[in-house]
């Protein structure tokens, strides 16, 4: 992961505690800034680092992300309320697995749920698929408390009526009464199952994609998956960790204590000890190797790597697929030590 200074280029109010904040990006920077749509980006302000969707078209050659302030939110507080055109701040290289596969030859039909903000990195991925194939049949269902707390509205809109006939927007409101009650709540088993009944044909669904509250996340993937589509067809992005410390890090008896462990970054290679005692990231950071990171709890994979030797245990996580596992990589935050020697690769992923 590297880090540029990017001058801030404009920041759109979207809603009473949300913004649009898009970077300037200098020429000779879009190649290393250049990301897909679904991606992220991580800021290094005050101190702190936090992962941020990029919320446009990769074609519009934007560099917008979406921000909503979190009660007690240090950083999203001061990007919605302080932060100023002209301010320099810390923006890594775009990274995530938040992506659907383009098909611009193919008619098919594609859903998103999602809730809040969790919409920021669908929009990206709406209005690229939008962009870029004629027959796709996009579904959005959208949860929020009101009308006045919907993100990026005024861009759905003028979207729909760029491609009435491919786009398709059913708002959900928890605090605003709507003539038709399946609209009224968030989205849960029941209304799933209704949406199956009255809206979606699951049999015609090619992608779901789901992102927002952890417990929204977790409930529709399970019942996507027991509808009939198959798991990777099923893309979702948490924003938060789920899992403790002293959940990914308990000690089995036959587990070692220290590891000696081969790191290649950015071309160079250092040698470090690792104790179990503490995460591979913050061993690698206090040994002065600025190693990739942001959540450090098996969410963003901004520290995704590769085993060129050795072996790991490896935490729950919600980015690794069967194929990630196949060809050796893991995710250094949330790996223990399972070998004596171990070697590490960030640069080969």
């Amino acid at each position: 992961m590297k880090f540029y200074s990017l001058v801030v280029k404009s920041i759109k109010r979207l809603t009473d505690n949300a913004v649009e904040i898009t970077f300037d990006v200098p020429e000779h920077l879009h190649s290393e800034m250049a990301y897909k749509a679904g991606q992220y980006v991580t800021l290094s302000i005050m101190g702190e680092r936090r992962d941020y969707s990029l919320c446009q078209s990769p074609l519009n050659r934007a560099w917008s992300i979406g921000v909503k302030a979190m009660e007690f939110g240090k950083v999203s507080v001061f990007l919605n309320n302080d932060l100023k055109v002209g301010d320099v701040v810390e923006v890594s290289n775009p990274h995530g697995k938040f992506m659907i596969p383009t098909k611009p030859n193919e008619k098919r039909t594609l859903l998103a749920f999602t809730g809040g903000s969790g919409i920021t990195p669908i929009m990206s991925i709406l209005e690229y698929t939008l962009q870029t194939e004629e027959w796709v049949n996009f579904h959005i269902f959208f949860v929020n408390k009101n009308e006045a707390s919907i993100m990026f509205g005024e861009r759905l809109g003028e979207l729909k009526q760029q491609y009435p006939q491919n786009l398709f927007v059913h708002h959900f409101y928890t605090q605003q009464e709507q003539e038709n009650f399946i609209y009224n709540g968030r989205i849960d088993e029941k209304k799933f199952d209704l949406i199956l009944n009255q809206i979606i044909d699951i049999n015609e669904v090619d992608e779901a994609m789901i992102c927002g509250p952890e417990e929204m996340i977790f409930t529709l993937a399970r019942k996507i998956k027991e509808a009939g589509i198959i798991e990777r067809h099923i893309h979702f992005e948490l924003f938060t960790s789920v899992a403790q410390a002293e959940e990914v890090f308990v000690k089995d008896e036959n587990e070692v204590d220290t590891v000696q462990v081969t790191v290649t970054l950015d071309g160079e290679t250092s040698e470090v000890t690792w104790n179990r005692a503490k995460n591979l990231i913050d061993t690698l950071l206090d040994e002065g190797i600025d190693a990739p990171y942001s959540c450090k709890g098996g969410v963003c994979s901004s520290c995704l790597c590769k085993i060129t030797e050795g072996e790991v245990h490896i935490g729950d996580n919600y980015v690794l697929t069967d194929s990630d596992y196949e060809d050796g990589m893991t995710l250094a935050c949330i790996s223990r030590p399972k070998s004596a020697t171990l070697s590490i690769d960030f640069d080969d992923v």
